[in-house]
């Protein structure tokens, strides 16, 4: 196989996969067909594929080659997942609520203990159904990924990808003691307020209610979604569609999945953006992520290569990602995008950085526990799963969720680095294009530089060019501090 070859192949098996992770997700299909689109195009997955990918030289093709290689051997599994949520229901004495709709009904009901039951009776139903097919899976996961002989598998992840796991989990829990008061005062301060419990009381359905902010719901009617990103990007001189190659698909729909996702078809021309509302600013913030990750993966030019257009480190269209949903916690957007008072502006960019704070030391907790769980023993998670989560969030997690909760293949590492870089493009953005860059041409002109490039280069890489610095969690903190001031 040329190399010419091995790359026309595999631009035609992302565009067939990404095609089945659409209509599949987003419930216009109930069976999953991976396995077949793998094995039509098995010889991706072969070791003459992978031969040419070491000898080209670009860590990218060897990482993806090694992740096809896994992701063909894994493909039963994953669609057995699909299924299963697709079909399932979590029973309740007052009646059966279907899985996919649990984290939206966690959010919306103003009853605790119905809040708490469901969220048990969630837990006890997917660790029945799903726990020995995840323990299974990254059982094999792990023996496929240390086959290629780069060690365990925690060190063969780092050699393969180039992310330093240990360095940045040890990052992570620098600043898990860096925010530790900020977020706990934060977290007192809303917990007393709209639940009226202390926060050493407080249990991980909890924290799905507390940031929903449906007080200010009538600010953020999902009808307006998406005229409203029209109108802020077209203000940035940009065009939210990239003209229709970004689709939307808000509609809702039995067996859709309830975590919004963003699919690239056939990159630049066809990306989709799936999201099932929820209510409220959540719905804006997430729709507003996966818009980052859409106009991404839209506004790479045709004629660049195939590597730079689908693959390199995630960690990039996860900045960008985070890089808009972002705006939608400044209370400048805020104020300029909706139509709350500036008391209720500033209420609101507080809670909303508190629930941020939750949500980055919830996965610098996921990857301390991830390293000991790849590491250590696979029945033995349960312990290590509630005692990091717990104390990082303030919120007690369930033992059920140990194996449900871990995103395969370190993402949680994408995330974290993806944090960084957000907060250091956010900072440089202020300085060059002032607070409101969000509304400047010149701002959009910037970022669309930067998205032009797909992920050709890896974030650190990237920071050092943007900003000349290293990625590092204090943007993190001095992006947080003055919403939380």
């Amino acid at each position: 196989m040329s190399l010419d070859t091995l790359l026309e192949r595999g631009e035609a098996f992302h565009e067939e996969l990404g095609l089945e992770y659409y209509q599949t997700g987003a419930g216009l299909k109930a069976e999953p067909a991976f396995q077949a689109i793998y094995e039509r195009h098995r010889d991706l997955t072969s070791e003459d594929a992978l031969a040419v990918a070491r000898e080209s030289g670009d860590p990218a093709l060897y990482e993806w080659i090694v992740d096809l290689q896994v992701g063909r051997s894994l493909a039963s599994f994953d669609e057995e997942q699909l299924r299963w949520e697709q079909s399932a229901a979590v029973s309740l004495s007052g009646g059966d609520v279907p899985y996919l709709r649990v984290p939206a009904e966690l959010a919306n009901a103003e009853d605790r203990e119905y809040r708490i039951s469901l969220d048990h009776a969630r837990a006890r139903t997917a660790q029945a159904g799903l726990e020995s097919l995840r323990r299974d899976r990254f059982a094999r996961e792990r023996e496929l990924v240390e086959a290629y002989g780069h060690g365990g598998y925690v060190d063969a992840i780092t050699r393969i990808t180039g992310i330093d796991l240990d360095e940045l989990a040890r990052s992570a829990r620098r600043f898990l003691d860096d925010t530790a008061t900020m977020y706990g005062d934060g977290l007192r301060r809303m917990a007393r307020r709209h639940l009226g419990r202390d926060e050493t009381d407080l249990v991980r359905s909890d924290a799905a209610r507390l940031f929903r902010h449906n007080r200010f719901d009538r600010a953020f009617a999902a009808p307006q979604m998406m005229d409203l990103a029209v109108t802020q990007m077209d203000e940035m001189g940009l065009d939210a569609t990239k003209d229709g190659r970004v689709r939307f698909d808000t509609e809702e729909r039995s067996g859709k999945q309830s975590r919004a996702f963003c699919v690239p078809v056939r990159v630049p021309d066809e990306v989709y953006l799936i999201i099932r509302p929820q209510g409220g600013h959540g719905d804006f913030r997430t729709f507003w992520h996966e818009l980052g990750h859409a106009m991404h993966f839209a506004s790479v030019p045709r004629n660049l290569a195939f590597a730079a257009r689908w693959l390199g480190d995630n960690s990039v269209t996860e900045g960008f990602a985070m890089l808009w949903d972002h705006l939608t916690m400044a209370p400048g957007w805020l104020r300029r995008y909706t139509e709350l008072s500036d008391d209720q502006v500033r209420e609101l960019a507080y809670e909303l950085a508190v629930g941020e704070l939750f949500l980055a030391r919830r996965y610098a907790a996921k990857i301390d526990y991830e390293l000991e769980l790849y590491r250590g023993d696979l029945g033995n998670a349960s312990v290590q799963y509630v005692d990091r989560l717990s104390s990082a969030t303030g919120f007690q997690y369930l033992p059920g969720d140990a194996l449900l909760d871990v995103d395969p293949g370190f993402y949680s590492a994408r995330y974290l680095r993806a944090w960084q870089l957000e907060a250091l493009l956010a900072t440089h953005l202020r300085s060059e294009y002032d607070e409101d860059w969000y509304r400047n041409p010149r701002a959009g002109k910037f970022v669309t530089t930067l998205m032009e490039r797909g992920q050709r280069e890896p974030a650190d890489r990237l920071a050092l060019e943007v900003a000349g610095r290293p990625l590092e969690f204090g943007d993190v903190v001095d992006r947080l501090e003055p919403l939380l001031a």
